[in-house]
Order: C-alpha cells, then structure tokens, then sequence
C-alpha cells in the first residue's frame, strides 16, 4: 500500500516549485542550448538570461505575499499524545524508513527530552500565502493549524527572530485540508493572486515558496508531473496537481506558481516512498469552497450515500459488462440515504451524473460533493445489462462517525460448516466481540472475518488480506462461517463483496485455475 505524507504543522508538507514557458519559447531554448549549428553560441546566453529572469521576477512579487506560520499547542508526554505530533512521528517513520520517537529536541520537545507524563507545549510550522490583503487572509491547509492553541505568522524573512503576528481561524475544512485565517497586520500587505488550475499542462514550470524545516522563505521548482491524481488518503474530494519539485517538512500550505505570477496550487503531500512525487491542492477546487469557508467558517458538501469500487476486468467478464465499460460500482447503498431511496442498488454500475460519465470513484466523489444538499440530479446506471436513469436528490455529507454506523443489519447466529468443497485460499472465522471491537465494525455487521491467506492462492492473487471481512459471495449473505463454506463448491469464478477499513469493495476471486482440494481445517 502507497505510504502519502501529509507533512503537518510541526512537519509541513511541500512545496513545489518550477517556471513555465510557451511551447514555442522552451523548443527554440531547448534547439539554442543543444544545436550544433554556428549560429547557436550567440543565442545561447540571452535564452539562459531569460530564464534567470523570470525566476528572480517571479520570486520578488511572489515571496512577499508568502508567510511563515508557527503553532503552539499543549500535548502530553504519555500515551497517545496530540495528533499532530503523532503525525510528525508517522512522517518521520515514514519518509525516512525508521522508527522515531523524539529524542533530545525532537519534535515540540525541549532539550532534555520532558518525559514523566507531564504536559507540555510542543511547536509546529508552516506555511500559508495571503489572498486578501485588506482584511489580512491567509490561505493554508488545515492540518497546519489543526488543534493549535497559538498561531504567529511571520510576514518576511527579516521577521523571523521577531516573535510574530497573532493569527486566528476564520475557516477550516479537515478533509478538503484548507484553511484560513485572519491577521491584523502593521503594514502594507502583498496578494498573492489566483491563477486557473485547470488550463495547467503537464511538463509546464511551476514554482513554490515555502517555509522548509524552519529556514525561512524558501523558493524551489519544479515541473507539472501529471494531472487530476486521486489521493484518498489525503482528501477524497480534489483531484490532485502532482509534481516533482524538492519538498521539505515546513512547506505545508505554500503557494504553487505558475509563470505568470498566479497561485494555481497549495502544497499538501508527498508519496513517502518515492523521490520527486508530490501533490497539491488544484486551486480552482479551492476556489469553490472559499466563499462557504470564508463566511460560515466550514464547508457544506453533497452526499448521496453510497460506497463505491473500481470496475476492473475480472469483475467486468463476471458481471458480464460491455467490452470497455467504465464507471464505478456501488458496494454499498446506505439505508434511508438518498440513493437507497431513488432506488440505487448494491452492483449498479454509476456510469454519469447529470449527463457527465463517472469514470473513476475520486470523479464521482469530486462531482457529488460539489452539489449543494437539497439538488436534484440524474443517475444513469447500468443495471443486468440495461441502462435505467434515476432522479436521486442530494443530500448533506453527515460525520465520520455517522458514516460508520450506517446500514447496519440484523446480526445472524454464529455458525461453523465443514470445510469449502474446494481450496479458496483462505481460512475465515466468525466475528466475536473482541474482533468486532478491533475491527472498527459496527455492533451489528455481519460477515466472516479472514484470518489467514495462504500464500500463492487465490485469495492472496485477488488481493485479500488478513482482516478482511467478507459479508457476500455471489451476491448472497455470508453472515458466519456455515453461511461461506457452504457456497464454494466448484472451480469457478466468484464474486467477492467484503470490507476493509471503513469502506466495502467488490472484487472477483478465480478459483478456475485451482486445482480442486479441501481447504485448510486450521482457523474453524
């Protein structure tokens, strides 16, 4: 599984930086520079000018508009501790592939180390950028500020020994990872602009400044690597601008530029197990929210209440789909939501929303909560091989916590079965009371956990992992172990509905290929 770092306040996340130029100018400087024609020594220090200006251009009107944030909250040396010092430690062990755990000054710990359970106050930065100059916003991400007790903000560089500028929280979405706050300045201040997100290329310079490792203002660069990345981990709702810009702790809520002088990113994340991959926040999603975010200080999002999967080609030539279908599959229709009342149903393949095709879940999740609670729109899905349409009516995004308690079922009686007629490469156990607790699940969910794959099997080929709870093969229930057992009974091809983490997925699980043999009687 792909490790993402959303490197927060004490570690910010970074920054990515670059320079774009016209098609037509970066060929003929890209011809200058290598060309072995005669006339190519006259041309080449003028083109390498150019491009030294444009970056000493863009830094002097860019970098004043850019602000170094600090925070200061109160954490406890035991147990459990805050979470962003937590995710500090998470970003630690993750980037650099070691286990950390402070040490003497670590993360928000003094000289010394602090110890013995006493609270103490622990230090974070990053970065933000100002969007309004006259009534003193700041754009970040949230995860700078989250559950800090006390925000400076540092204007210049010629600030930095000063103690700072008193910050507050206008707004803040967690899981879009904006924010905004508010200062009262002493002096003039400079705006950084906004650019659009969307007329971006790929391969076009872009540039960022930031506050890496508490250094300062720090500009770096970089190129737009791809498009439109979905990162759930991160946030499931903006399709991310990745790049490959050198990104450091501290550059969490910098501006990324583009040559023109415009903010057309916020830096938030990096893949941690890889060189050069960083992501930011398309700032064309950012301005959809910013009005909501600025006057009611949180964002209001649509929902329709569904889980949903990837089509991918076993499960296609199982549910007998057209040749290059593409959509997204509900594995879950929550009950009393609005797309349980339209009619939606578990395997209803979602193929547009409002004429708009659904190509992948981060679109669908993109569109859906971009409409505001109380729209209508139109569902067209693929249903046993016919398109049928439906009129499904928004609803509002509910709570963490809510999402997890929904479509909860009777639970069914324990149950134990001989051993499957064939090898699935699995042993599954009934959910106990303390597995439901580890588990997250709900009290009433019903289903077999997996406890062990076998290696080479089906089961670990089909990407099953130990913990996975499987709650229906071939669209049946499968509420304990006699319900699972008894339906594999040949070499075939099943459908496989199961949960991990706090979403359901459906995949195919390909038994064709195995020989027949009685499964593995440990685990029952």
């Amino acid at each position: 599984m792909k490790k993402y770092v959303t490197v927060a306040a004490l570690a910010a996340v970074f920054a990515v930086t670059g320079f774009g130029l016209g098609a037509t100018q970066l060929g003929n400087f890209f011809l200058k520079v290598g060309s072995t024609d005669a006339n190519a020594e006259k041309t080449t220090a003028p083109v390498t000018d150019n491009l030294r200006d444009l970056f000493v251009d863009l830094s002097k009107r860019l970098v004043p508009a850019v602000v170094n944030i600090y925070t200061t909250q109160t954490v406890s040396n035991q147990g459990g501790g805050n979470p962003q010092s937590e995710l500090y430690r998470r970003f630690f062990e993750q980037f650099f592939g070691e286990e950390f755990d402070g040490g003497e000054g670590g993360p928000g710990m003094p000289p010394g180390g602090g110890g013995g359970g006493a609270a103490r106050k622990a230090t974070s930065l990053g970065t933000g950028f100002i969007i309004d100059d006259k009534e003193g916003l700041i754009l970040t991400n949230y995860h700078v500020i989250a559950d800090a007790e006390e925000i400076k903000i540092i204007l210049t560089e010629e600030d930095k020994d000063r103690e700072g500028i008193d910050a507050k929280v206008v707004g803040g979405d967690s899981e879009a990872d904006v924010a905004i706050l508010k200062i009262k300045p002493d002096r003039k201040l400079k705006m950084a602009p906004f650019g659009d997100s969307d007329a971006l290329q790929v391969g076009e310079w872009v540039m960022a400044v930031g506050n890496p490792f508490g250094h300062g203002h720090t500009v770096t660069k970089g190129i737009i690597s791809a498009k439109e990345r979905v990162v759930t981990p991160i946030s499931p709702f903006s399709n991310y601008l990745q790049t490959d810009a050198p990104i450091n702790p501290g550059n969490s809520g910098g501006p990324l530029i583009n040559t023109r002088g415009e903010v057309i990113g916020i830096n938030t994340a990096i893949n941690a197990a890889a060189q050069g991959i960083g992501f930011a926040i398309p700032i064309n999603y950012v301005k959809r929210i910013l009005p909501e975010l600025r006057t009611k200080g949180a964002v209001t999002r649509g929902f329709i209440g569904v889980n949903i999967g990837e089509i991918n080609p076993p499960l296609a030539r199982y549910l007998k789909l057209p040749k290059n279908t593409r959509g997204v599959i509900i594995t879950e229709a929550f009950e009393g939501a609005p797309a349980a009342k339209a009619g939606l149903q578990v395997y209803d393949v979602i193929l547009e929303i409002n004429g708009k095709r659904t190509l992948d879940g981060g679109q669908l999740i993109a569109t859906v909560s971009g409409f505001a609670p109380g729209t209508a729109i139109n569902v067209k899905v693929l249903r046993g091989g016919k398109e049928k349409d439906f009129k499904v009516t928004v609803g509002k995004r509910p709570n963490r916590e809510t999402l997890l308690s929904q479509n909860e079922k009777n639970k069914a009686p324990k149950g134990k079965a001989a051993k499957p007629a064939v090898n699935v490469g699995m042993l599954v156990d009934d959910i106990d009371p303390d597995m439901r607790q580890e588990l997250g699940l709900p009290r009433s969910f019903q289903g077999v956990v997996i406890s062990r794959v076998s290696p080479g099997g089906a089961a670990e080929e089909a990407g099953f992992e130990r913990g996975d709870v499987i709650v229906e093969v071939d669209q049946k229930p499968t509420p304990n172990v006699r319900a699972f057992n008894a339906v594999f009974k040949e070499n075939r091809i099943y459908l496989i509905r199961f949960r991990r983490g706090d979403g359901l997925a459906i995949t195919s699980l390909d038994l064709s290929k195995k020989a027949a043999a009685p499964a593995e009687d440990e685990g029952e």
